[in-house]
């Protein structure tokens, strides 16, 4: 065979090893293919702390030496993915592919000593930066189950590159409210944030919190956590009593208890305007509207039902 003007022996071409750029497949394949775990890059903007979530790993390792790997790993090839993030250059390396999705798959492999791991190639991740955002968000979202903090820093980038809170929550297909939610969770000192990630303190307890300075945060949160005075979440004799009639003694008539819902409002700004700030940070829209609604009925109910006695 003549190549170039010269005689080569097809033999001599067997031998010699491939292209890097043969080894790529076409931008938009889709079928599962394998590739050694060091060809491919873990997501530089993965907000997974994989390093805490080494049990998990080492069972997924367990599943992966028995079983194989299940499921592959979507990954985009290196070039496409620094064209829009030129500088996560070093962290990518020499790799051929950048993962979208299978960071534990990844770590657990490693962990394994496998050689290879099961991919697919994307295209529409590398589109864009909110392109990649989004598709990593909603895998972790959606699939992940992330702890609350690492979900809040991953819609923390996808705000960033889409603009606005609501204009992630479009992305997402959720609520403007479920979004500032999460957020809100960035706002508590780290050793909350700490509590939050292990469980040990439920959402329900800090999702006001971050309306406290971050330094007077875990102080009010003891406060929070302290035993209520005794009677203090009941009904007061004077609330509770209908008009006109005398009130029950408790032995102290003279001081009235707060009620359940008296604490509540306290704990919500006691005004107005405050509580209803901290009603639209935690409900969604529909449900403000809602209650708009019965609040309006209820204040009507009284005044009508005197009406009607009236003869």
């Amino acid at each position: 065979m003549t190549v170039a003007g010269r005689r080569v022996n097809l033999s001599d071409l067997a031998g010699e090893p491939s292209l890097p750029e043969a080894r790529l497949p076409a931008f938009a394949e889709a079928a599962p293919r394998t590739a050694r775990v060091q060809q491919i890059a873990p997501n530089p903007l993965n907000t997974r702390d994989l390093e805490s979530d080494r049990a998990k790993i080492e069972s997924i390792a367990d599943s992966m030496r028995t079983h194989g790997q299940l499921q592959p790993c979507a990954v985009v090839p290196r070039e496409a993915f620094l064209r829009i993030y030129p500088e996560h250059e070093s962290a990518v390396g020499r790799a051929l592919w950048v993962q979208v999705t299978g960071g534990r798959r990844r770590a657990a492999a490693l962990l394994a000593n496998l050689p290879t791991l099961d991919i697919v190639v994307k295209k529409e991740p590398a589109e864009s930066r909110r392109a990649w955002v989004s598709a990593t968000a909603a895998e972790n979202l959606d699939r992940e189950n992330l702890d609350p903090i690492e979900e809040a820093k991953a819609i923390q980038l996808l705000v960033d590159e889409c603009g606005s809170g609501k204009a992630a929550a479009e992305q997402m297909s959720r609520t403007p409210a479920w979004v500032t939610q999460r957020l809100n969770l960035l706002k508590l000192a780290p050793e909350l944030q700490a509590l939050v990630r292990t469980g040990e303190v439920p959402l329900r307890e800090v999702r006001d919190l971050h309306q406290v300075p971050p330094e007077a945060q875990v102080a009010e949160l003891k406060r929070r956590r302290e035993p209520a005075p005794p009677g203090d979440e009941e009904l007061t004799a004077v609330n509770s009593a209908p008009t006109g009639t005398a009130a029950p003694s408790n032995g102290d008539a003279s001081r009235p208890r707060r009620s359940a819902v008296a604490s509540a409002i306290k704990r919500l700004g006691g005004t107005p305007d405050k509580i209803a700030a901290s009603l639209r940070e935690e409900l969604t829209e529909e449900d403000v509207q809602a209650l708009a609604r019965l609040l309006l009925d209820t204040s009507a109910a009284p005044s009508d039902q005197v009406a009607a006695s009236r003869p």
